[in-house]
């Protein structure tokens, strides 16, 4: 009886250090401090707001009031915060919270932001939601040059892009590019061509030689998804060439090659696996892209949702949408066997 009695008592001991600690209670000063940043972000948010909608509230012998959109946004910030302090959350963690809320509020403010206006304005959007929900499915075999198009553009643009981002990226990386000057002139031409969308490239190209109507839009196009191609697998191979095994670059130094044979042999070994991922992805990317990139005027599959948002005939949008989500969902897959295959 004694011994089991031991083994409870043992037991509840080590329960007992074993059970998780309460985090500490966070100051109730610093608090009401960030109660007061919320008070002040609601005031500037009353002085610089564009609705004119009001909240009145009735307190029998008088009725204030107050702006609509600052009160609401006023009483979640406390509320929050309210939250956090009962939650034990830190003061990073309360503050975090607070300009989160009000980072949003300020953004959504900015454009006007608001699910209210659905209601309002169902009268239109339900015919347009019926026709989407009976999609024409016989309305994608006629476009299906365009989807030729798309996919070739898709093709092309990974094949060259990668090559050029492959060299870009060796040029980039101080690990393999001849010195630091070429390094970082690379690099910044790397920013620059991020800096630009593929939509912007488009637009470029499309002002430069031309789209559709004058028969060049999928060249526009490929030259478009091949910059947008060269910014990102320049970007990411060029960060896997800086975290290489520096041993077999040294053993490479060692035995005397020179920069080529050190970045044949010791580096691209290394980084093939991720620059074939790197491939996959961005081919990916550029089904989804050319789809898009085809409403400014480059072909392809694009052009042909344009043109049926045009003519209102959102049951053909709606069947090329769908066919879109299943080709994009095939070439995932396909990417995923690659992957496993290769890598």
């Amino acid at each position: 009886m004694t011994t089991t009695a031991d083994e409870a008592t043992r037991g509840s001991a080590t329960r007992a250090v074993t059970a998780r600690p309460e985090a500490p209670k966070p100051s109730g000063l610093v608090y009401l401090g960030l109660a007061g940043l919320a008070v002040l972000a609601f005031i500037i948010f009353w002085a610089t707001r564009d609705s004119g909608e009001i909240l009145l509230i009735p307190l029998g012998f008088v009725t204030l009031w107050a702006p609509l959109y600052p009160v609401i946004g006023l009483a979640v910030m406390l509320l929050t915060l309210l939250v956090c302090y009962r939650a034990r959350v830190g003061t990073m963690g309360g503050f975090g919270a607070l300009a989160f809320i009000t980072m949003s509020y300020w953004a959504g403010s900015t454009v006007n932001f608001t699910l209210l206006e659905i209601p309002s304005r169902w009268s239109n959007v339900e015919p347009r939601l019926r026709a989407f929900l009976d999609p024409n499915w016989s309305y994608i075999w006629t476009v299906r040059d365009q989807w030729l198009i798309t996919i070739s553009m898709a093709v092309v643009a990974t094949l060259i892009g990668c090559a050029i981002g492959l060299v870009l990226a060796m040029l980039a990386s101080p690990v393999s590019s001849p010195n630091k000057g070429v390094s970082q002139a690379i690099k910044a031409v790397n920013s620059v061509i991020r800096s630009i969308p593929d939509v912007g490239w488009a637009l470029l190209f499309v002002a430069f030689i031309g789209g559709t109507a004058h028969g060049l839009g999928p060249m526009a196009g490929v030259l478009a998804l091949l910059m947008f191609n060269i910014g990102i697998v320049a970007k990411l191979l060029s960060e896997t060439i800086d975290s290489v095994n520096p041993g077999p670059v040294e053993a490479a130094d060692a035995a005397g090659a020179n920069l080529t044979q050190r970045n044949r042999l010791a580096i691209l070994p290394q980084v093939l696996p991720g620059f074939v991922s790197y491939g996959l992805y961005v081919f990916e990317l550029n089904i989804r892209a050319s789809a898009a990139l085809g409403i400014v005027g480059v072909g392809g599959i694009g052009s042909a949702i344009m043109l049926q948002l045009n003519r209102f005939a959102f049951e053909n949008v709606a069947a090329i949408l769908i066919a879109l989500i299943v080709v994009v969902l095939l070439v995932d897959m396909f990417s995923m066997y690659i992957r496993r295959k290769l890598l």
